[in-house]
């Protein structure tokens, strides 16, 4: 890839071009695959699996901790605590999405891509989600049908103690 290059095109599953800076693209180890290969022309890259409006976050992440990274090697290649905190508190916000209509979504987008931080930070969201809570109110907060047969149920509270409320 040419080094003149600063920025690529990708393409959402539903036609929208976004430009996306080199330096987020490198956030996802499939784009990055694709950047550093000579042999692959890049002119758009199609996100087949990546609607528009999680594409505008992916590319959001993207770019933040690629700005991140570009400050601590300018500073000699760490960040100072605040910094620290200050991206994390910035994922944090980033991440209070609706579950049903984006976490998932962002969740898989980031393993389609391979971007290591967001889908660990979705995981995490989705860990923090459930932490605590019994399986009524886990079903509540993904909107999840309970499909096991009464019968079922008493199997399992007699396999593993465990309850269904």
């Amino acid at each position: 890839m040419s080094s003149a290059v600063e920025n690529i095109t990708v393409v959402s599953s539903d036609g929208d071009e976004f430009k996306m800076s080199v330096a987020a693209a490198m956030q996802s180890e499939q784009l990055k695959q694709m950047l550093t290969d000579d042999s692959i022309s890049i002119d758009k890259v199609p996100m087949e699996n990546v609607s528009t409006e999680i594409l505008v976050k992916v590319i959001e992440y993207c770019q933040k901790h690629a700005d991140h990274e570009a400050a601590a090697k300018a500073n000699g290649g760490g960040t100072s605590d605040s910094e620290a905190e200050e991206l994390n508190k910035w994922d944090a916000e980033f991440m209070k999405v609706d579950v049903e209509d984006k976490l998932f979504h962002i969740l898989m987008a980031a393993n389609y891509l391979e971007i290591k931080g967001l889908f660990d930070l979705a995981c995490q969201t989705v860990a923090d989600l459930i932490k605590g809570k019994t399986p009524k109110q886990i079903r509540k907060i993904f909107n999840l049908k309970n499909d096991f047969t009464p019968e079922e149920q008493e199997r399992l509270r007699r396999q593993h103690n465990c309850s269904f409320d």
